[in-house]
């Protein structure tokens, strides 16, 4: 069985940025509203 380090850990195979924005016509956008969604590991369900 494979251990799995969660993503921002040391020893983590996956690294991930605290936020993505929209890519629109060839360049990140933010978006309008402000608002970004949490990203949430489906191995734990928790927020990372």
């Amino acid at each position: 069985m494979t251990d799995y380090v969660a993503p921002g850990l040391p020893g983590s195979k996956a690294t991930y940025k605290a936020r993505y924005d929209h890519w629109i016509g060839g360049k990140y956008v933010a978006p309008s509203s402000g608002k970004y969604f949490e990203n949430v590991t489906p191995v734990t369900g928790k927020v990372f």
